[in-house]
């Protein structure tokens, strides 16, 4: 685990904002000069705190959260190296809890959710138990 100090939670909150903003501007937001601001984003970079950067639409399309309970005896690892890289994924993680598998899923309409959903369950029936769908309502 990448050890975080404030100005890079500070970096990672304006980021969160805004991923194309300048490093003179994200200086000036979080009080350091450009070259601090360079080399932390160079550093979490390397470090893999950062791990790109990608667009996420407002008011586009639809966003879910898909819970996967995998079945006894199946292999997480593998179904989630199945799906992960899938077109409308955008992260998966394996968690504790209830589930094992919570999948951020964006795609442009309920249609696009369920031949996902569909997908999902048809590339290994016997490995998931169960999922569960969430809609995001809004994001803060």
């Amino acid at each position: 685990m990448a050890n975080i100090s404030e100005i890079d939670r500070a970096i990672l909150g304006e980021l969160r904002k805004n991923a194309r903003m300048s490093y003179v501007d994200l200086a000036k937001c979080v009080g350091a000069s450009e070259r601090t601001i360079r080399t932390h984003i160079r550093k979490m970079e390397e470090n893999g705190t950062i791990r790109g950067y990608t667009v996420r639409e407002g008011g586009v399309g639809l966003t879910a959260l898909v819970r996967i309970k995998v079945s006894p005896g199946a292999e997480i690892g593998s179904l989630a190296g199945e799906v992960s890289g899938w077109t409308g994924i955008e992260l998966l993680y394996e968690v504790s809890g209830e589930t094992d598998l919570v999948a951020l899923v964006h795609v442009d309409d309920t249609i696009s959710l369920r031949t996902l959903l569909d997908r999902i369950w048809m590339a290994a029936p016997a490995e998931i138990a169960s999922t569960t769908t969430e809609l995001v309502l809004e994001q803060y």
